[in-house]
């Protein structure tokens, strides 16, 4: 070996010792129901990292559509979808000018310091320092991005340690590749198409990536009528931006349930369409099984035609007292709480304190579990 080589070589010290391990997660997470988030879990505690992302992001507009992490709360990622911080992110930015390539630090992109105050919030809020990014695959219209963070104790990559990490590279590329079919058993399709017909509703099964794997009949009607969603590139696209990061939030959500292993009520979505009643997108945590490695079942009910419960059946039912009862009959109709607080001749925080009686009532934490518990227990 040359002096040079003898420079360049990584020490075997920096080498994760869990290597085989890591390469072995990796590809589980083929059948794994929580898809990339066990491997990015232990890919974080493995470099010293603390936090790790796997991004498919839309290039134009920026925007990410699908997510998986480790190190993150469920609360950052909803604010960080809300505030669409992928766009201010100096990483994403530059990553999206490149080709799949080799892990790099990204302390050369932020020199000139944090593009905004937002960013800047995001980055001093969890003592960010560095970010280990890799260009997994790029295309016309996508990019996937592979990111494992640090904080200012943690210190920066050293470029010995991005060498280290660069040994996985063929394998994350392979995976993530084999993931774009690879999401359910070949021969499920017949009998889950066989299931979802069964249901009275539009029905739509999404695998862990959330792109659309099956329809039922009534699914396709919908989307050949309906306005406010379309199929695109196998995903669901609402032209309501509020809406669409919603519906992001809550996929993500409940398909990531069981990777954190405290389980997931369905969540209800309100899709509000100008005119017209709202829509109900009701989304299930799908189990793996012999017929699916996870994935999300969404239904749809159109509040226009079907009777739903009333105050009088709700507060029965819960033993909510009357005023708990309408706000929960105003939800299940598509009302916000603003909406809600003009038409009962209440404040907004009234409004809320009743919610949160509700919940501590029911047992449910979210308006959209909420919904789908009242849904569930006395629509017929």
């Amino acid at each position: 070996m040359s002096s040079q080589d003898e420079q360049e070589a990584v020490p075997p010290q920096l080498f994760p010792a869990n290597e085989g391990e890591l390469i072995q997660c990796l590809y589980q997470s083929l059948q794994n129901q929580a898809g990339f988030h066990d491997f990015l879990a232990m890919l974080q505690a493995s470099v010293n990292g603390c936090a790790a992302q796997l991004s498919f992001i839309r290039r134009s507009p920026r925007a990410i559509e699908h997510i998986w992490y480790a190190g993150l709360s469920d609360e950052f990622i909803d604010w960080y979808v809300e505030n669409n911080m992928i766009a201010h992110d100096a990483v994403t930015n530059y990553a999206v000018t490149q080709q799949p390539g080799n892990f790099r630090s990204a302390l050369p992109l932020l020199e000139d310091g944090p593009p905004g105050d937002d960013y800047e919030r995001w980055e001093s809020d969890l003592d960010m320092l560095d970010s280990a990014w890799l260009v997994v695959d790029a295309t016309d219209h996508h990019l996937i991005l592979l990111t494992v963070q640090r904080t200012v104790a943690q210190g920066p990559y050293l470029p010995a340690e991005l060498q280290a990490m660069d040994r996985l590279i063929p394998f994350i590329r392979q995976t993530v590749s084999l993931a774009e079919t690879f999401h359910q058993h070949p021969d499920s399709s017949k009998a889950l198409s066989a299931i979802i017909e069964l249901l009275a509703e539009a029905a739509f099964v999404f695998n862990n990536r959330g792109m659309l794997v099956l329809a039922n009949q009534r699914g396709e009607q919908f989307l050949a009528r309906e306005r406010c969603v379309a199929l695109r590139q196998d995903r669901f696209t609402f032209f309501d931006e509020a809406t669409q990061n919603a519906f992001f939030q809550t996929i993500t959500r409940v398909g990531r349930a069981d990777f954190r292993g405290d389980g997931c009520d369905p969540e209800t979505l309100v899709v509000k369409r100008p005119g017209r009643a709202p829509l109900l997108m009701t989304l299930r945590p799908l189990e793996h099984n012999d017929l699916l490695t996870g994935g999300v079942l969404v239904t749809v009910l159109d509040s226009a035609l079907r009777t739903f419960p009333d105050a009088a059946m709700i507060r029965d039912y819960f033993s909510l007292s009357w005023a708990e009862a309408q706000l929960c009959e105003d939800l299940i109709t598509g009302l916000s709480l603003k909406e809600i607080a003009l038409r009962r001749h209440k404040t907004e925080a009234t409004m809320r304190s009743y919610l949160k009686q509700v919940f501590m009532k029911t047992g449910q934490s979210r308006q959209g579990q909420l919904i789908s518990v009242i849904l569930s227990s006395l629509l017929r």
